[in-house]
């Protein structure tokens, strides 16, 4: 009798204990609605825009793009990568994607700083640079993401994009995709409705383990410019500011 409560108490240890990840990785999909997209940014600036959308519309191309990223994680260490499939290329989707479509982020949590290799066209960027500071709103709806239940939080970033997150406190690590952070638990879904993204997890794995010391910064190409996100801006700014709303859309991408 001992000994079966013995293995009882044992077992229930041992699984509350699993339940809290400090390592490992996370598949994310990123969802782009493309054509949403084109009707709000190109479709109201001239009449062979708006004939462009409706030849998208009634095309049998894809609305939406997909992209797979893994995020590893361990303790207060991310790396944030693009995953290469085999989906095939799609010329619009690529425009609208290119930039800051498959970025590359590093955060360290303890230091609060982080580093991104961005590419934005025909030019890549390293951006160094504090982590964002973003003021959160934790809420009491909750959902469940690749079997996490995680509760939502929503916030404002670059003083107009609404944000809606869903984060764990079941894996400790305060991360999450892009350079979205700040929260008591890991971002498992994170949806930015009025720029038509989500990225959601579809697979938490502890296995292989993942080595803190595997987890660095993104170097980049040789002549990759280093830059603060400040400083980033600007540059965009000064070069897109006459694109109207493509060019701010373009910019909002770059930064995320």
């Amino acid at each position: 009798m001992v000994t079966a409560l013995v293995l009882i108490f044992s077992g229930r240890a041992t699984s509350q204990n699993a339940l809290f990840l400090t390592q490992g990785n996370i598949t994310f999909e990123k969802t782009t609605n493309v054509l949403a997209i084109m009707k709000e940014n190109v479709g109201d600036d001239n009449v062979w825009g708006a004939k462009m959308v409706e030849a998208y519309e009634k095309s049998n191309q894809p609305h939406s793009a997909v992209l797979t990223f893994n995020l590893a994680f361990n303790g207060d260490k991310t790396l944030y990568t693009p995953v290469e499939t085999d989906a095939p290329k799609i010329p619009m989707m690529d425009f609208l994607l290119s930039a800051g479509g498959n970025n590359q982020v590093y955060t360290n949590l303890d230091s609060s700083k982080s580093v991104s290799y961005k590419n934005i066209y025909d030019e890549t960027f390293l951006v160094a640079d504090t982590l964002r500071a973003i003021h959160w709103k934790i809420t009491d709806e909750t959902r469940t993401i690749a079997g996490f239940q995680c509760r939502r939080a929503n916030a404002i970033v670059m003083d107009s994009i609404y944000v809606v997150a869903f984060y764990t406190d079941m894996i400790p690590t305060s991360g999450g995709p892009e350079s979205f952070t700040g929260l008591p638990g890991m971002i498992l879904g994170l949806a930015l409705p009025h720029k038509h993204m989500t990225w959601f997890a579809s697979k938490v794995s502890v296995s292989p383990a993942v080595d803190a010391a595997a987890l660095i910064a993104p170097k980049g190409k040789r002549k990759t410019e280093t830059l603060t996100r400040k400083q980033l801006y600007e540059k965009l700014q000064g070069r897109l500011s006459d694109w109207g709303k493509n060019g701010q859309m373009i910019i909002q991408n770059a930064m995320l």
